[in-house]
């Protein structure tokens, strides 16, 4: 869902200067999750070290307008019977190093997904997963959907 102040249309690379000066980025910071869900979403930065502990809990960051140094940030992740989602932007280049005991750790490309420049910064995230899931989502450009295919389908046949 797109932030209120801003264009449906707009790609985050379009709209936000993801790079800040390495004085403005936290050195570590990180989030509990006890039987509870928590989301950080929006304009945050990401520190060099971010943490995220779940015990059958839920935690989602949403990346797509987060501000981060240059260089490597690292995420660590210890999930026991949780879930811990991740949504990461085209423009953010992904090393994932996890495991998954009894449970999952996971990247999936959603849409055309164009591979990263070579400056871009680089996110590494790391952890486990104990009878829980990871699920590290990298979205890029999603196409129209079988509904606006058929339609468009249907109407070239009647042309």
């Amino acid at each position: 869902m797109p932030l209120p102040d801003r264009p449906a249309t707009a790609t985050p690379s379009a709209l936000l200067q993801r790079l800040i000066p390495d004085n403005l980025v936290p050195l570590r910071n990180g989030v509990t999750v006890w039987w509870s869900n928590i989301k950080r979403e929006g304009e945050w930065i990401l520190p060099r070290t971010f943490r995220v502990f779940t015990f059958m809990g839920n935690a989602e960051l949403d990346l797509t307008w987060a501000r981060m140094g240059e260089g490597v940030s690292e995420i660590e992740i210890r999930c026991i019977l949780g879930n811990v989602e991740i949504k990461v932007p085209p423009d953010i280049r992904v090393q994932c190093d996890g495991d998954g005991v009894a449970g999952n750790f996971e990247v999936e490309r959603i849409g055309e997904v164009p591979l990263p420049r070579e400056d871009a910064p680089t996110l590494r995230i790391i952890g486990a997963a104990y009878l829980g899931s990871v699920s590290i989502k990298i979205m890029g450009h999603v196409g129209p959907g079988w509904k606006d295919k058929l339609v468009s389908g249907w109407k070239s046949l009647n042309s």
